[in-house]
């Protein structure tokens, strides 16, 4: 049995169960009644019946990316780097991320905005920084490479 279905007056979608509302945006609310379904039976129409209430699903992290991957500088001189975090789709729901960095040294920070800051007590080494998807936990790293100083000329 086919069947209609209304916003006002205007038909949105139209055939055989099950139909489909599209163009809604993701993780959005629709009171009871914004929509009407009704069933159809040769050529007649069945009264209008509210749809209820319902929300739309939210839009899946499906990965992030880190940039830039890898970086270097000088150990013994303070410094930072910005990284930024692109999560896909694009129209995820939920975009939020968190930084980590390993192994935790003193004086060695990241931000909640990817900001790697430190401090020329930082030993040289190589420093792994975490983003980690608030939906569905994906990740992605960074690599900071803190370099040895070069050794000071003896006839400079």
């Amino acid at each position: 049995m086919p069947f209609k279905i209304y916003r006002g007056e205007t038909v949105i979608a139209e055939g055989e169960s099950p139909l489909a509302i599209t163009g809604l945006d993701p993780n959005t609310e629709v009171a009871a009644g914004e929509y009407q379904a009704t069933s159809i039976d040769g050529d007649r129409e069945s009264d209008r019946v509210d749809i209820p209430a319902f929300k739309t699903l939210p839009i899946a992290v499906t990965g992030v990316t880190v940039s830039p991957k890898t970086s270097t500088a000088e150990a013994g001189t303070a410094g930072s780097r910005q990284l930024t975090a692109t999560i896909e789709p694009t129209n995820a729901t939920n975009k939020g991320v968190t930084y980590s960095i390993s192994p935790t040294t003193t004086g060695l920070t990241v931000s909640n905005s990817g900001l790697i800051e430190w401090t020329e007590d930082v030993p040289a080494g190589q420093y792994t920084t975490t983003v980690t998807t608030d939906d569905g936990g994906k990740t992605d790293t960074h690599t900071l490479t803190l370099t040895e100083p070069p050794e000071p000329d003896p006839e400079g």
